[in-house]
């Protein structure tokens, strides 16, 4: 996750960018030490639930905004020979982008999303544990998360996190950090991550049915206790008013779950 620096604003944002009081950029070190501690990964870890392909993923943010990508790029091909396991997030267009032919040389696997059709985003930041009373049931939503069962880990400046969104948060609510980023850092133990799940995953709504807010509306759905945290922090976002306050008393989980898809960001197309 080389930055949360991103010219969008959409609305439920999985890395919060627009309630960070200022931007991150990850530095070549630290991009090359987190490249080197995951490499094995690629032939080292058991195989894929869905049979897909591993690579390592650019992130962010928005990558391309990064100051030193093309840097970023040549650390990623140096220590990752394979091309095709070597991956890139962006919301940018290409053709006429200065790194057009590098992202294009460099990277086997590119996922790009322009926004350009009806997006969805599902709320983030509408903590479970506000709206589920029932800490039982809570925890069920929280081990049955689809954000952990088809997505992926992720490395910031502050660490190894098994969960991108549980980074993303640790970033914007100013936590503890992750695991040390280290060779093997990926192999560690389910317990080891107890922390960062206990500490994260109440406070996230990604396990919960609700429908989604179109990215272009620019306002996040927040309930009472990130809220609260998030005006501590001064948050622009929250500080210029585009958010909605989630209400949980009319909240009824089986209802929301008819046609509910947490990871299907584009309508109109299958989960």
């Amino acid at each position: 996750d080389v930055t949360n620096a991103c010219p969008r604003a959409c609305s439920n944002c999985t890395r919060m960018s627009a309630h960070a009081r200022a931007p991150f950029f990850m530095t070549l070190d630290e991009f090359a030490q987190a490249v080197v501690s995951i490499r094995d990964f690629l032939t080292e870890s058991e195989p894929d639930r869905f049979r897909r392909p591993k690579l390592i993923g650019v992130i962010g943010g928005e990558p391309l905004v990064h100051p030193e990508f093309a840097a970023l790029c040549g650390v990623i091909a140096r220590e990752i020979p394979d091309r095709r396991c070597r991956g890139l997030w962006t919301g940018l267009h290409l053709d006429n982008h200065p790194h057009r032919d590098l992202v294009r040389t460099t990277f086997g696997y590119l996922n790009q999303n322009l926004h350009n059709t009806e997006c969805v985003h599902q709320p983030v930041l509408v903590a479970v544990e506000d709206v589920i009373q029932n800490e039982r049931r809570m925890w069920e939503l929280i081990d049955a998360c689809e954000l952990q069962r088809q997505w992926s880990s992720a490395i910031t400046p502050k660490g190894f996190f098994f969960c991108e969104v549980a980074a993303a948060m640790d970033m914007v609510f100013e936590g503890p950090g992750g695991i040390p980023v280290t060779p093997g850092c990926w192999r560690h133990d389910l317990a080891d991550y107890r922390d960062q799940i206990e500490r994260w995953c109440p406070r996230c709504g990604v396990c919960l049915p609700l429908p989604g807010r179109c990215d272009h509306e620019r306002a996040d759905d927040i309930s009472r206790s990130n809220l609260e945290a998030l005006r501590k922090l001064d948050s622009p976002r929250v500080r210029k008013g585009d958010y909605v306050v989630f209400d949980p008393r009319p909240y009824q989980e089986q209802q929301n779950r008819v046609g509910w898809h947490p990871l299907r960001y584009l309508r109109g197309k299958r989960p």
